[in-house]
């Protein structure tokens, strides 16, 4: 069963609501845990990944923040 939509939001609202420093013990075992059995070059390949995974959104949810405050502010966003 893959997961659908929801289910990556649900995900994405658990996180949301966790400390910094929760968030960091998560991603620590999660990290720990993915790189077993793995060679280095499996390894940084998975990381290299995730690393590219996490650019995007940010990338994404920093222009939305963006142009959700102009909006906010009320000014024209039309090119």
């Amino acid at each position: 069963m893959s997961p659908n939509n929801n289910d990556v939001k649900n995900y994405a609202n658990f996180l949301s609501k966790l400390s910094g420093n929760e968030l960091a013990i998560i991603a620590s075992i999660s990290g720990y845990f993915l790189a077993q059995g793995l060679t280095p070059e499996e390894q940084n390949s998975i990381g290299n990944f995730f690393e590219a995974v996490g650019q995007i959104l940010l990338c994404i949810g920093s222009q939305n923040q963006y142009l959700d405050s102009i909006k906010e502010k009320g000014e024209d966003i039309s090119l």
